[in-house]
């Protein structure tokens, strides 16, 4: 590239920009401005680059028109106006006209072209030469049934743009040349979007966990009932609106139970409550991952999901917190107490406990080993981590977590070393690779009993509430939880040895005063 095309980013967009410079000779004639940036409408590097090579190649177009006094419609064309023309598949073989295998040659100008329009419908023509600027179509020895191809093409690219009604086919702009035609190759059929998802989840999701692939699937097949299995050319924000507006109705455990053998109008009819606004974006978001791969691969010219949805704000939920109360009767019941010398439920006396004093996840806690605890500096702790075929929700949870001191009179040390040699601490079935899944069905079972709202994730928000009354360095607390740092410098040193960490999380920890709530020893 004479004038190299740039690519570049601003601090409010994560899309790309081509950055086109102009030549020293053609400046004056845009206000003598030195460069272009133009948006290519993709947060994907990869897809930006090969959209800034199509603008840069309309620009060159543009320049020598105005350096050889042509007329130029627009002389500042835009990515949009470009997105809907595709390449189709080339070959290099050098194949006779004679010979009946459909190739595409290429000869100068002559390139074979694509259209979609608004409706999804696609129309090749073979080998012509266009204008990007102008639009002018340019046929080569054209055969009638080329001509009616040409204009039915124009008319697809007048209705990508907008500008065309029924009546604009009479004018289109196209000529014939007398060049040497060849045939070209028919356009590929769009697959259906339950197709492409098996590609994307081979090429996106290898490295995610089953639940992930699962969600993300699962979210497809919401849109797949309320919209029908569509090929991807008819994903259009048309499509998208009405789907969002029918998702605000979709019912609840849509799959589960008597629910998943009956309609959605007799679901809705029995007045099943719909999905949550959480519910409703989290299923936008996956559906907006998976277009905007399909753009990366071509199957698309924008990704329809970029709708920008309004969230209501909320009050902070007070049930997500344990109260002293709800604290003292749950440790004080006969529910929990009774399962403390009990080799195989100790975990229902032992995974509280260990929670509301360091904050932990429930996932974290029930999948330790006893090889995890370890000691330092006479500090006793225990590893976090996603080793073993376990699963830590980010990088910042792999840490080192200090036992605290009330841990240690209980007797946890104790139980610890009892179960030496054994591949977990806790007697618990995995289910689907997660350790806390059980887990998590017994302790809902034992809050209904007696009368508790918050979940098992309240101990983390009772200890970081806790810690922060105390005074305890809001960083200390993200190490001690296993946060991602809110700050830049909260990621320098965190590769480093954890265990440097200990003698700072120990005292942190012991901030953690829960004497008042608990049963006497």
């Amino acid at each position: 590239m004479a004038y190299g095309t740039y690519l570049t980013r601003n601090r409010h967009s994560t899309n790309w920009y081509a950055r086109i410079v102009i030549p020293h000779d053609l400046r004056h004639a845009y206000g003598r401005k030195r460069e272009i940036r133009k948006t290519l409408d993709t947060p994907c590097k990869v897809t930006a680059r090969r959209r800034a090579l199509t603008l840069w190649l309309a620009y060159q177009q543009v320049f020598e028109s105005l350096r050889s006094g042509l007329p130029v419609v627009n002389i500042s064309p835009t990515w949009g106006a470009l997105a809907f023309l595709t390449r189709e598949a080339k070959t290099d073989a050098k194949t006779s006209p004679n010979d009946s295998t459909e190739s595409v040659y290429t000869f100068g100008e002559i390139t074979s072209l694509m259209a979609v329009d608004t409706q999804g419908n696609r129309f090749t023509v073979s080998f012509v030469s266009i204008n990007p600027v102008t639009g002018e179509i340019v046929l080569d020895n054209p055969t009638q049934a080329e001509l009616e191809g040409a204009e039915r093409l124009v008319k697809a690219w007048a209705q990508a743009k907008g500008t065309a009604g029924p009546s604009d086919v009479e004018d289109v702009p196209y000529s014939a040349r007398g060049l040497v035609a060849s045939p070209g190759s028919s356009p590929a059929k769009s697959e259906r979007l339950s197709v492409l998802f098996d590609q994307f989840a081979s090429e996106r999701l290898a490295e995610a966990r089953e639940k992930s692939k699962e969600t993300m699937r699962q979210h497809l097949n919401v849109f797949i009932e309320l919209m029908g299995d569509l090929p991807a050319t008819k994903l259009t924000k048309q499509v998208v609106r009405e789907f969002i507006k029918l998702l605000k109705t979709y019912p609840t455990h849509r799959n589960h139970g008597r629910w998943k053998a009956m309609s959605l109008a007799d679901i809705r009819a029995s007045g099943k409550k719909p999905i949550s606004e959480t519910t409703q974006h989290n299923i936008i978001g996956n559906l907006h991952t998976f277009a905007a791969w399909l753009v990366e691969i071509d199957e698309l010219a924008s990704n329809p999901f970029r709708i920008k949805l309004k969230k209501k704000a909320k009050a902070p939920d007070p049930s997500r917190t344990w109260t002293d109360e709800e604290l003292r009767r749950w440790f004080h019941s006969d529910l929990l107490l009774k399962h403390r010398n009990c080799p195989r439920y100790a975990w229902k006396f032992w995974l509280p406990l260990i929670a509301i004093h360091c904050g932990a996840r429930l996932e974290e806690l029930a999948a330790l080993s006893p090889s995890d605890f370890f000691e330092h500096e006479g500090v006793q702790a225990f590893k976090i981590h996603g080793e073993d075929g376990r699963f830590v929700k980010n990088v910042s949870s792999w840490r080192v977590v200090p036992v605290h001191s009330h841990l240690v009179s209980m007797g946890l040390l104790d139980y610890v070393a009892s179960r030496k040699g054994q591949e977990r601490l806790f007697t618990i079935e995995p289910y689907k690779g997660q350790y806390g899944k059980r887990a998590s069905k017994a302790f809902v079972y034992l809050r209904d009993q007696l009368n508790i709202s918050p979940d098992f994730h309240g101990y983390r928000h009772t200890v970081i509430e806790a810690l922060k009354l105390k005074g305890a360095p809001l960083t200390h607390i993200e190490w001690l939880v296993g946060h991602t740092g809110t700050s830049m410098s909260a990621h320098y040193g965190s590769a480093t040895d954890k265990r440097k960490w200990l003698p700072v999380l120990k005292e942190v920890v012991e901030l953690l005063d829960w004497s008042r709530v608990m049963p006497s020893e």
